[in-house]
């Protein structure tokens, strides 16, 4: 039997690899589709820095899917005792204490939903595209940065449960570099400001230009 390996990534060229990724689909997509990708990433950021605004939800939410797997489990049966003993035992990865796994689920769907959508992309001119691009490096910012922060805070939050859980898988995946900061300072933030202001000027000169942004 080995001892296992661990595959290292830097966190840099992951970051670097996403957002490249990313500024190309935008750039196919357009701004505006990429824009309304935008507004859902900036929500789960503004979710990131105040999770107690959607603390109740997700714990009201974490109570009934626990309900519902107890009466799945009793076979319909109506035996409130037995239905109470079985929700009591169940344990979801997520709750209004720890609301971070939900949160990177809805995270990935979110993302795959909103680039596995078509939309006619045929009509879409070059400063959209342009536009599209820099929003898509922006996304894909946004998108691994939320990965890693809810994976992190997941992790920070369940500490307690992981040290009495036993030792690790033999072969693991090691990001190299990650960051542990926030997500809105530092780099982050600078990357954010200058992509935003990059976008604020593109738009302006379309409205000098008389050419605002647009399919056509």
């Amino acid at each position: 039997m080995g001892t296992g390996f661990t595959l290292v990534i830097p966190y840099d060229q992951l970051m670097l690899l996403v957002m490249g990724l990313f500024m190309f689909i935008g750039a196919m997509r357009g701004w505006y589709r990429e824009f309304i990708t935008s507004c859902g990433l900036i929500a789960l950021t503004a979710i990131l820095i105040k999770p107690e605004l959607t603390s109740p939800i997700i714990d009201y939410l974490s109570k009934f899917i626990r309900l519902i797997i107890a009466f799945i489990q009793g076979r319909g049966s109506l035996d409130f005792d037995k239905w109470a003993a079985r929700y009591r035992a169940i344990q979801l990865s997520f709750d209004g204490k720890n609301p971070y796994m939900l949160l990177l689920i809805v995270l990935v769907g979110f993302v795959f939903i909103s680039y596995g959508s078509r939309g006619d992309t045929k009509g879409v001119s070059a400063l959209s595209r342009i536009l599209g691009g820099l929003l898509g490096l922006l996304n894909g910012f946004l998108a691994i940065s939320l990965f890693k922060e809810y994976i992190v805070k997941y992790f920070q939050k369940s500490s307690a449960e992981l040290q009495a859980a036993g030792p690790p898988p033999q072969v693991s995946v090691a990001v190299k570099g990650l960051p542990t900061g926030e997500l809105l300072r530092g780099q982050g933030f600078q990357i954010m400001a200058a992509l935003l202001a990059i976008m604020v000027v593109i738009v302006f000169i379309s409205n000098v230009m008389g050419k605002p942004l647009g399919k056509k």
